[in-house]
């Protein structure tokens, strides 16, 4: 009888450290490439890094150094951001772009209408064991700011790039972080 209750004792705890709900499990690493840009600044770039950065830490999750080099204003294929997240030792990677800043083109002073200046982000995100993209989202963060001269002269600070950031990477943290896309590793 001893035996059997041991037994069953001993089962039902294997079985209730096997149940642990998501929020308790270890969440993956990250390692987030420095944003491309193309349309925008450097330091507007940098900003959004640093952005993105913070909402994965924020969300619990590690986020591993990058090693190497990555052209910040050329696209790069998924695989440039695999082998990036794999040098890291990364289980995931993100990939943000930082499409433009500044007035939309279809902006049309002549009706009096003046559009305020958007932050067009790119974010993928994929995962290094299995090489598949497990989210991806483009947004126009609109943002109020005083008008340069110069319309090129576009440059976010860092608490416009946090929140394009924030905007861009909100979904993911409601649909895909803790699913089986997220942690699979084959």
């Amino acid at each position: 009888m001893k035996f059997r209750a041991c037994g069953i004792l001993l089962a039902l705890a294997a079985t209730a450290t096997l149940v642990v709900p998501a929020s308790a499990q270890r969440k993956p690493s990250i390692a987030v490439m420095p944003a491309g840009y193309f349309a925008a600044d450097a330091e507007s770039a940098a900003a959004l890094t640093r952005g993105l950065t913070e909402q994965y830490e924020r969300q619990g999750y590690s986020v591993v150094q990058g090693r190497g080099d990555v052209a910040q204003q050329t696209h790069h294929p998924d695989r440039t951001a695999l082998e990036f997240g794999r040098a890291a030792g990364a289980d995931l990677v993100a990939y943000p772009r930082l499409l433009a800043v500044g007035i939309p083109a279809a902006n049309n002073e002549t009706a009096g209408t003046i559009m305020e200046p958007n932050a067009v982000v790119h974010l993928r995100v994929l995962n290094v064991h299995t090489g598949q993209v497990i989210y991806f989202r483009q947004i126009a963060h609109e943002f109020r700011s005083d008008r340069p001269t110069d319309v090129a002269a576009f440059s976010i600070p860092q608490p416009i790039a946090t929140a394009a950031a924030t905007e861009a990477s909100g979904m993911y943290f409601e649909r895909v972080a803790g699913s089986r896309q997220e942690t699979r590793t084959r």
